[in-house]
């Protein structure tokens, strides 16, 4: 299974919490696209930069990376092995469309310890933040829901063992609060093989929408994200298991 994770001492189970506070503030200028009713990242821009974390320290940034993204994890506090985790903006392996330019969320290694763990996705330079405008200034219903779309393709990878691939993850789509996994749209499990696959549903279809609604109307959040998460045991798990993401849009239609 691919895995991406900080370790932190202070999580609710899968709730998604920056290692950088920063990342938690007031979302960033939105696109003509967006209030235009569509974000979108096929991930063209990419060159390689990546964000690398060892043992749940501090990510470290080489080269330019484009998104805003971060991992979250809870382990034990004895983990056996390493932890080595790699988020890349892969411009050496192409998308559904033959052309260069994914989205890699990497284990390069892998501790030998169960782990709550996810990545999150919140935006690019050139969108920004995922901000949702056309729910501004009123009260959102699952009417609403229905007609907002998430898209994107996804596969799984392993550069190390061709042979070891396969991830298993809980999606969802959450308000940029804190502890926001009790407020996210959850879609469920998806199921990454080696072959690219769409995932396209509108919001309207997710589990715990009420409670998704209660924040949107109620704290009206200046930015969402997407929210990929797991639970494994330690037999789960293969060095260099990857997750690819490309051609992400949210739309209203």
């Amino acid at each position: 299974m691919g895995l991406f994770a900080i370790i932190v001492t202070q999580v609710d189970g899968d709730d998604p919490t920056p290692a950088d506070s920063e990342q938690a503030q007031e979302a960033s200028p939105t696109s003509v696209d967006q209030r235009e009713g569509r974000f979108e990242d096929d991930f063209s821009a990419a060159d390689g930069g990546r964000q690398v974390q060892v043992d749940g320290g501090d990510a470290v940034t080489e080269g330019d990376v484009r998104s805003k993204m971060f991992s979250f994890a809870r382990l034990p506090v004895e983990v056996p092995g390493h932890l080595t985790l790699i988020m890349t903006e892969d411009n050496s392996t192409n998308g559904p469309d033959d052309k260069p330019g994914v989205l890699r969320m990497e284990i390069a290694e892998v501790p030998h310890a169960p782990s709550i763990l996810g990545f999150v996705y919140q935006g690019n330079e050139a969108s920004g933040e995922i901000t949702m405008p056309a729910w501004e200034g009123s009260q959102i219903s699952l009417n609403d829901l229905r007609r907002a779309f998430i898209t994107f393709r996804f596969r799984a990878d392993n550069r190390e063992d061709p042979n070891s691939f396969g991830a298993t993850f809980k999606f969802r789509f959450d308000p940029g609060i804190a502890m926001s996994r009790k407020f996210g749209a959850d879609f469920g499990t998806l199921i990454a093989t080696s072959r690219w696959r769409t995932f396209r549903r509108p919001l309207g279809s997710a589990e715990n929408l009420r409670a998704f609604l209660e924040v949107v109307n109620g704290e009206k959040p200046k930015s969402y994200r997407l929210v990929w998460s797991q639970e494994n045991i330690p037999s789960d798990n293969h060095a260099g298991d990857s997750l690819l993401i490309d051609d992400l849009e949210i739309s209203i239609e």
